[in-house]
């Protein structure tokens, strides 16, 4: 059950998902590291029900070393499901179906599931706001457009956020294709957290990140949107900070266990953004003893320790060992949330820091 990108077992089975893997990547414009400076620096917000062609949107913004006790934010939302086992969820879905469905997890290491753990009908509950871009769920929380950048606003029971988010020109293209196009962009940040009663000013580095995609829900048929999914199964995306100026996300997705993606990209406040080109290997070396089970019911084990190594140039750049330290929070898309330290080597230099963890097996 350990998850890995580069999986031992070559059955005939796995031969096939294989290929299949590498196909449903090219299919979706799964995006190459020489590709990757040919692509728009510039991006844009808007949602899928501004246009026919899709079907799910997704908003993000993770920060991945907030101060003890936090740790973690996280502010992700899947507006519209996709058709995946990693994204669609029966919990709480609105009576409309899959394609009025909107779930978002937002919290930080202080937050449980309960606290943390939305659903919405997008008719009922989201508003989108064209110029300037504006989105808000059920006035709880809201990501607009300002003068020089965006504001994360939030007014929760538990949780109240206001933070300013300053686009870089570093961003990363994960796809670009007619089905789905998805991109990160590295953001400065600095605002207000209040939480338990507690408050805090934070400041540093951040991730903005959208996608537009087609989904089975846009097909008429409703049994068959309800009984089609395409088994995209394993997925993790993780955010780690190296310091004030630098970052690295890492990414790993799976059709069955057999990945489509596994990559690492480097970004700096000068606008360098990086696809590493050489052998990228995820691997979770220990899951956690008691699977996590979700509010749908599915048991998910989950890792405790894991570790990334890429090479870059036909140089090994990069080589983490992580350790999960943080409680899982599920609410990212059918999956979770969490925090973990991690130590090793980046570019010769020893580190050692926190990283953001998002993690989903439905096998």
């Amino acid at each position: 059950m350990l998850a890995s990108s580069h999986p031992e077992s070559k059955s005939i089975k796995d031969i096939f998902n294989s290929k299949l893997a590498k196909f449903s990547g090219s299919l979706l414009g799964a995006v190459t590291p020489e590709r990757q400076s040919t692509l728009p620096k510039a991006f844009e917000l808007s949602p899928h029900t501004d246009y026919k062609r899709y079907g799910s949107t997704h908003y993000g913004i993770m920060i991945p070393d907030l101060p003890e006790p936090y740790r973690y934010l996280s502010w992700a939302s899947v507006i519209g499901y996709v058709g995946f086992p990693i994204t669609d969820s029966d919990y709480q879905m609105s009576f409309r179906g899959k394609g009025d469905t909107a779930s978002l997890v937002h919290g930080t290491a202080l937050s449980s599931t309960e606290e943390a753990f939305k659903t919405y009908s997008i008719v009922d509950d989201i508003k989108f706001s064209e110029k300037p871009f504006s989105v808000i769920f059920n006035n709880e929380t809201s990501l607009t457009e300002i003068e020089g950048g965006f504001l994360l606003a939030t007014n929760r029971e538990d949780l109240q956020i206001a933070i300013k988010l300053v686009p870089t020109e570093a961003i990363t293209w994960f796809a670009y294709g007619s089905l789905y196009k998805h991109f990160s962009v590295l953001m400065k940040y600095e605002g207000r957290i209040i939480q338990k009663g507690e408050s805090i000013e934070v400041n540093g580095l951040c991730t903005l990140e959208s996608w537009k995609a087609v989904a089975t829900s846009m097909l008429k048929n409703q049994r068959l949107v309800n009984s089609i999914q395409i088994p995209v199964k394993i997925f993790s995306y993780q955010v780690i900070n190296l310091n004030n100026k630098e970052q690295l996300v890492l990414a790993f997705i799976c059709y069955e266990d057999q990945p489509i993606l596994t990559s690492v990209y480097y970004r700096h406040i000068d606008s360098t953004s990086i696809q590493f080109n050489g052998d990228i290997k995820f691997e979770v070396t220990k899951n956690k003893v008691e699977p996590q089970i979700t509010p749908d019911g599915y048991s998910m084990y989950v890792p405790e320790t894991f570790e990334w190594t890429a090479h870059h140039d036909n140089e090994k750049v990069l080589e983490i060992k992580a350790e999960v330290d943080t409680a899982y929070c599920y609410g990212l898309a059918a999956g979770y949330v969490s925090s973990y330290k991690w130590q090793g080597m980046f570019q010769g230099k020893d580190l050692n820091g926190r990283g953001y963890l998002e993690y989903i097996d439905r096998r």
